[in-house]
C-alpha cells in the first residue's frame, strides 16, 4: 500500500513534473478550444477588464494615484489585478479539484498533488501574458523599462509559494465540505476590495491599513508596483518574512493534502 507524506508528496512533484507540463498544456487549450478568438482571449480578456475598472474608478470615481495622471493610475491598477488574478483563480478552483476528476482517485493511479499546481501553473501562464502586455504599457508611456524590473520574479515568487499552499489545502478540505467552493469566491470578491489593487495602501486610514495589510496580496502587490514602474528595489526585510510564511504554508498545505488523502476514495 502506497504511504502518502511530506516527502512522497515533493518527490512526486518532481518525478512527475513531465505529466505537470501535460496538464497545464491540456488545461490552457481545453479553456479555450472552439473559441474563436483562440489563445487571443488571453490578451483580450485583461484587456476588457483592465478597460471596466478604469472606466469606473478612473472615470466615474475620477481616482487617481497620489499626483499621478490616469497613465500611471492605469499602470498601477493593472499590477494589482495581475497579482489578484493568479491568486483568485488558482484558489477558485482549488476546492474541486479533486471532487471534478473522481477517476484519478478511484480508477487509476494518479499524483493527484499535481492538480492544484496545474491549476496555478495555468494561472501563471495568463499573468505572464499580462505581465508582458505591462511592459508594452511602460515602454509606450515611459520609453523605458527599469532595471528594478529584473526582480518580479523573486517578487512574485513568495507569493505562487503560498498561493500553491493554499491551493493543497483546499483542495483537500473541499473533499469534505463542498460549502467551501462557495465561499471561496466571496472571499475572493472581499480581498480584490480589502487589497491595495484600486489604490496605495498608504492612502487608506490608519485604522484601515492594519486591516490592508494582513491581506496576503499587499506585499506583493505593492512591491510589483515598486520594482516594475518606480524604479525600487524590494523591501527585503518584508521580502523574507513573506517568503517565510509563505514556505510554511506550502509545506503545511501539502502535508495536509498528503495526510488526508487516503480518504479521498472512501467521500467522492
Amino acid at each position: 500500500m502506497t504511504r502518502f507524506n511530506l516527502s512522497s508528496g515533493i518527490h512526486s512533484l518532481y518525478t512527475n513534473r513531465s505529466l505537470l507540463r501535460s496538464l497545464v498544456i491540456r488545461d490552457i487549450q481545453t479553456r479555450y478550444r472552439g473559441t474563436i478568438l483562440g489563445f487571443l482571449w488571453a490578451v483580450v480578456f485583461p484587456l476588457m477588464m483592465l478597460a471596466v475598472y478604469t472606466f469606473v474608478f478612473g472615470g466615474v470615481f475620477n481616482a487617481r494615484w497620489g499626483t499621478a495622471g490616469m497613465e500611471d493610475f492605469v499602470l498601477m491598477l493593472y499590477c494589482g489585478l495581475i497579482v489578484h488574478s493568479v491568486f483568485s483563480e488558482t484558489l477558485s478552483r482549488s476546492p474541486s479539484a479533486i471532487l471534478s476528476n473522481p477517476s484519478y482517485v478511484k480508477k487509476v493511479v494518479f499524483p493527484l498533488e499535481l492538480l492544484p499546481v496545474s491549476h496555478l501553473a495555468s494561472a501563471v501562464f495568463n499573468a505572464v501574458i499580462s505581465l508582458g502586455l505591462l511592459g508594452v504599457f511602460l515602454l509606450i508611456q515611459h520609453q523605458s523599462i527599469p532595471r528594478t524590473a529584473s526582480y518580479v520574479p523573486l517578487v512574485l515568487a513568495p507569493l505562487l509559494m503560498l498561493t500553491v499552499g493554499l491551493a493543497w489545502l483546499l483542495a483537500s478540505i473541499g473533499v469534505f465540505f463542498r460549502d467551501v467552493g462557495q465561499l471561496i469566491g466571496v472571499i475572493m470578491s472581499m480581498l480584490l476590495f480589502l487589497s491595495p489593487v484600486f489604490y496605495p495602501a498608504s492612502s487608506a486610514p490608519l485604522v484601515a491599513q492594519k486591516l490592508i495589510y494582513l491581506s496576503p496580496l499587499t506585499y506583493p502587490i505593492e512591491e510589483l508596483r515598486a520594482v516594475l514602474i518606480l524604479g525600487q528595489p524590494p523591501d527585503w526585510g518584508h521580502w523574507f518574512v513573506y517568503l517565510a510564511v509563505s514556505l510554511v504554508m506550502a509545506v503545511g498545505g501539502l502535508w495536509i493534502f498528503q495526510v488526508s488523502r487516503p480518504a479521498f476514495a472512501d467521500v467522492i
